[in-house]
């Protein structure tokens, strides 16, 4: 009978300090992820933001200044400025053009790390208007450029990208 106890005592100290050990073992880093999902109400109703994931800007797209805005209405014209970056722990959105055009910020590869920081995405009748600031880290070993991809509906005939006071106007064709 002594051993029984004895086995039991040895059991829930070892359980004891299991638990006590998994409590003070270091947490696991939690990426912060910034939710781009933004909706404003305008004048024609809500506008909503849908990233595309999984692309990069492909090496022969020319840049005749620091940043390129693309507003692709077939597959044609997406191919030729983006291609598929399918890892084992990221999911491609697919463009859906027989709902959507997709519209996009490029901005010219650097071995600086660039983010795209969405400020606001709403719409003026038919006008798309999409406001965002870039912000530069640390420097790479590798150059690559920033990107964001997101979907617009069907109903806009041009987009406006305003950054730093500057708007350039995009006509969708």
């Amino acid at each position: 009978m002594n051993v029984t106890k004895n086995i039991v005592r040895l059991a829930s100290v070892v359980l004891l300090a299991g638990a006590l050990f998994a409590c003070n073992a270091p947490q696991k880093e939690k990426k912060e992820v910034k939710n781009m999902e933004k909706k404003e109400t305008t004048a024609t109703g809500v506008t909503r933001f849908e990233p595309l994931k999984g692309y990069f800007i492909k090496n022969d797209v020319v840049f005749e200044s620091p940043r390129k805005f693309v507003v692709a209405t077939n597959n044609e014209t997406f191919d030729k400025y983006f291609g598929v970056g399918k890892t084992m722990e990221n999911e491609v959105t697919p463009p859906d053009f027989d709902k959507y055009y997709v519209a996009g910020i490029l901005l010219q590869p650097s071995d600086t790390k660039q983010e795209i920081e969405l400020v606001r995405f709403t719409s003026e009748g038919a006008k798309q208007i999409v406001e965002f600031n870039v912000k530069a880290g640390d420097k790479q070993s590798f150059t690559s450029g920033g990107l964001l991809l997101f979907k617009i509906p069907k109903s806009r005939s041009v987009v406006d990208f305003i950054s730093d006071g500057e708007t350039v106007s995009v006509e969708v064709k």
